[in-house]
């Protein structure tokens, strides 16, 4: 059996239906090809789910994946990643958390975690090293994640990391999501209500074991040189200090902070709901991640009425903007006991305060009648709106109950142009990012991703036209200094720059760390070239920059073409019509997009896709290795 370095080497397989449990070694190949995380997901995903799976069904995967420098000593290695088929949107679905649960699922000694299949009755996994049992789990059926990890916990083992399901997975709303660690979460697409419909509540694991290296003295070399990046990423970085709340006054200054279901992007009441205000009347302490430098994590309460709160992690910046400045709501204490509740009941703050915020808007325009709104007080600004919607939605009571089918479809349940002012990419709810306020780089990020409007998967684009990075990427071609972030003349050199820290940015996923580590600034971002050189320190894989994000770039293109066997087109591609309205109020005031056609015609130049189609190009495939992929979506 081959000695793996870097990785457990092996992947543990549950076929819930028939209690079926398997642990098979990794596949070399698809190492080579795709590294690790949501790249060998993403040919696992190919390779077993098939075009029409409905997300719903047994057939549908559930893959709880690490990369290679997932729970090494490499800053910011506590990432792992969520992959499935959407039940939000019917395509690639995928999310990221943070704390502590991908390091002990390696440390058990496993790479990645397949659940198939539905069990006849709700189960818990318990992994413990080698021993991995199914048991019953009926008696936590319709506790709140923040009970049944306590529960679990005391079952099994208090050094294990719990991933759990809320009410809102058991009920499959279709944005339910996984909690890991108390309070993480994994968070976007609906992977809450994909495990509620195999019926599994949770996943514990406790592991033990080593992650080797394959060249020790190199590697802690490289190690030291990471750690220099992190000291200066942790030494000039807000979150350090406020977490992503600290972004909240920054971006409403610069006119970059969504308000009013996206109608403006400047909220005149921020100040209150900064993370200044949060870091002084409500932290109780920072929290960090496995291998963490920063600490972004805030361990909050809330001990005044109305609104107390015992303490939990959260609320973090798309949080604040979504259950806050989107809803006109400036009462910091209702938005973190509104965010208590999301994370207990399991449902994602950015869809829910989206979703939120299209109702209330629609109310208002005599879309919504009082016999769909029944008792609800469908107001901006109001407290009770957001408490009341939020366990309506998680409970699929009344209104809730067509609002947990994401505004997408909630719009097209409603009707009569409800469509209009429903802000989501393939029925992925956009977040607190507009690319009217924030940058061009956005609109085309937004259009062209694979989960849907998403600012993080697979980067964050902005950086680029704000000038605060490069990111190492000048030498593979990226424009620098950048142009203004309004700018949508320079076609090709925005193109180049959105492909470029697409690339960087996926990195993250497939390697198994946080994408903080790709965002920092100036001399405090781990570029291509490092995270080429640890990774080949780490596993032996003779690894280049080049290399790096060539297979960046086949992932990447491997879930467009997941999609594509979906039956997406160049017609999904495409953004929602409020952001094609000019901004507001602000100071952006009266920016929109404009030049949309080209710029995302000149971003499917720069990827080699079909300008005409939005299909990768036979010969882009074969260059990268997916020929295997022609005849499923060229027929």
């Amino acid at each position: 059996m081959r000695e793996w370095y870097g990785y457990a080497g092996k992947l543990l397989r549950i076929d819930l239906s028939s209690g079926k449990i398997v642990k098979e070694p990794l596949n070399e190949t698809i190492v080579r090809d795709y590294l690790g995380g949501v790249g060998y997901a993403a040919k696992i995903m190919w390779d077993e789910v098939k075009r029409g799976t409905d997300p719903y069904s047994p057939e549908n995967l559930l893959i709880f994946a690490t990369g290679p420098l997932t729970g090494t000593l490499f800053p910011f290695s506590g990432s792992y990643d969520l992959v499935f088929k959407s039940p939000l949107t019917g395509l690639w679905g995928e999310s990221r958390a943070g704390g502590f649960f991908g390091p002990r699922l390696k440390f058990a000694g496993y790479d990645f975690l397949i659940l198939g299949g539905r069990a006849e009755k709700p189960v818990y996994i318990w992994i413990e090293d080698n021993e991995v049992e199914i048991r019953d789990a009926s008696y936590l059926w319709g506790k709140g994640t923040h009970e049944t990890t306590k529960i679990i916990l005391e079952e099994t083992s208090e050094d294990s990391s719990v991933a759990c399901i809320g009410p809102a997975g058991e009920k499959a709303v279709r944005f339910a999501c996984v909690i890991v660690d108390r309070d993480r979460a994994f968070g976007r697409c609906g992977g809450g209500a994909v495990m509620g419909s195999k019926k599994v509540k949770a996943v514990a694991v406790s592991g033990h074991g080593e992650i080797k290296v394959a060249k020790p003295e190199l590697y802690e070399k490289l190690l030291e040189e990471c750690k220099q990046i992190a000291e200066r990423f942790r030494k000039t970085t807000v979150f350090a200090q406020y977490g992503t709340a600290g972004i909240v006054s920054p971006l409403n200054e610069a006119g970059a902070f969504p308000t009013k279901n996206f109608q403006t992007c400047y909220f005149e009441h921020a100040e209150k709901i900064s993370g200044e205000i949060l870091a002084r009347n409500y932290l109780i302490k920072r929290r960090a991640c496995f291998a963490c430098w920063i600490g972004c994590g805030r361990h909050v309460e809330v001990t005044s009425e109305p609104y107390i709160t015992p303490p939990f992690e959260g609320p973090e910046y798309e949080t604040i903007n979504m259950l806050g400045a989107q809803l006109l709501i400036d009462d910091l204490r209702a938005i973190i006991k509104a965010n208590y509740l999301c994370n207990d009941y399991g449902i994602d703050t950015i869809s829910t305060g989206n979703c939120i915020a299209f109702a209330i808007e629609a109310f208002e325009k005599g879309l919504i009648s009082s016999d769909m709104k029944g008792e609800l007080p469908l107001e901006w600004g109001n407290p009770d709106t957001l408490l009341k919607l939020v366990e309506a939605i998680a409970f699929r009571k009344g209104l809730g109950n067509v609002l947990a089918e994401g505004v997408k479809r909630a719009a097209e349940i409603i009707g009569n142009g409800a469509e209009d002012i429903a802000v989501h990419v393939k029925g992925l709810e956009t977040p607190a990012h507009d690319p009217r306020g924030t940058s061009r780089s956005f609109a085309i990020q937004y259009a062209v991703g694979n989960r849907g409007g998403c600012h993080t998967h697979p980067n964050w684009t902005g950086l680029w036209d704000f000038g605060r990075i490069d990111a190492g990427l000048t030498p593979h071609g990226l424009p620098w200094p950048p142009i203004s972030r309004f700018d949508e003349e320079h076609l090709e050199e925005r193109a180049k720059a959105v492909r470029l820290f697409s690339l960087h940015g996926l990195c993250a996923e497939i390697l198994g760390f946080c994408r903080f580590a790709v965002e920092g600034g100036a001399g405090a971002c781990m570029t291509p070239k490092i995270l080429a050189e640890f990774t080949s320190s780490l596993t032996g894989l003779d690894l280049n920059e080049y290399q790096l994000l060539e297979i960046s770039e086949r992932v990447l293109t491997l879930e467009r073409c997941f999609n594509i066997r979906e039956g997406i087109t160049k017609h999904d591609d495409k953004l929602p019509k409020r952001l094609f309205e000019p901004i507001k109020t602000g100071p952006t005031k009266g920016q929109s997009i404009r030049n949309f056609d080209k710029l995302l015609e000149a971003y499917y130049k720069e990827m080699g896709w079909d300008v005409n189609t939005g299909i990768p190009t036979r010969e882009k495939l074969q260059q990268l290795g997916l020929s295997f992929v022609i005849n499923k979506i060229y027929c």
